[in-house]
């Protein structure tokens, strides 16, 4: 199957394998510590962590395998007791898995974003998994990257339909932002227009800097770095910056994310 032309990726990966392994890596490291504080999400342990990637696994697979169009009708499980958490969350990522596998990527659902399809499920739900999985071994000490390929896919992901409006009482970007992966080559400059509104398109990798290319600010680094300073796991003081880090701060802030 061509997942990349499937689900719209932006690169070429599984997206089923990508949801089961990071899901499985994250049940791994809450195993080690179910009480160990997770930094990515104030107030949480792994154990809250295992519990809200369980439900909204448990949630987008209703939504799918009933072809919810109103999520008023969907009833949120009780949560089991820490004990259970890590099996429930190992066999809730395969039911997720076995239900989105043989939908349509066309298939209209509900969703928050703007495009209403199976296949918008799918491919966030990469992002769910490997954003929460690196917030769980960060917890528990273990540092490893998110899979490029997946996150560079999540970086156009993100500026899709994550980042056409500013969040409310979040200051403008105040000039423009370059994206770069140096790990896979892609790069997106973003703006902001007068009403708030941040349009951003993929550059050309052999696109050279000009006039309508240069950027107030620039971030380079992996496409996991990327990924993780658009959710806020990194600043841009841990990045590769050129130019003004105040305009990538104030981007970072505009997005409602979690």
């Amino acid at each position: 199957m061509d997942h990349r032309a499937s689900y719209d990726l932006t690169t070429d990966f599984d997206p089923f394998h990508r949801i089961s392994a990071d899901t499985h890596a994250l049940a791994d490291a809450a195993e080690r510590d179910l009480a160990a504080p997770v930094a990515g999400c104030p107030g949480w342990t792994t154990a809250d962590l295992a519990w809200h990637v369980l439900e909204v696994q448990y949630f987008w697979a209703a939504v799918v395998g009933e072809r919810l169009q109103d999520p008023s009708t969907y009833a949120e499980p009780p949560r089991p007791a820490d004990s259970d958490l890590v099996p429930g969350l190992r066999k809730g990522v395969e039911h997720l898995v076995e239900v989105l596998r043989p939908v349509s990527p066309t298939e209209p659902v509900f969703t928050w974003a703007s495009r209403k399809d199976a296949g918008w499920v799918v491919r966030h739900q990469v992002q769910e998994a490997a954003v929460h999985r690196w917030d769980a071994e960060q917890a528990v000490g273990i540092d490893a990257p998110l899979d490029a390929a997946a996150a560079t896919d999540g970086i156009e992901e993100f500026l899709r339909y994550s980042t056409p409006f500013r969040a409310k009482d979040a200051a403008p970007m105040g000039g423009s932002l370059l994206l770069e992966a140096t790990d896979t080559g892609f790069r997106w400059l973003v703006q902001e227009d007068g009403d708030g509104v941040a349009n951003w398109r993929r550059l050309d990798p052999t696109e050279p800097v000009t006039a309508a290319t240069s950027s107030t600010a620039a971030l380079s680094g992996p496409a996991s770095d990327l990924l993780l300073f658009l959710y806020r796991r990194r600043s841009v003081a841990e990045m590769g910056s050129i130019g003004d880090g105040a305009v990538a701060e104030r981007f970072a802030l505009r997005n409602p994310t979690a």
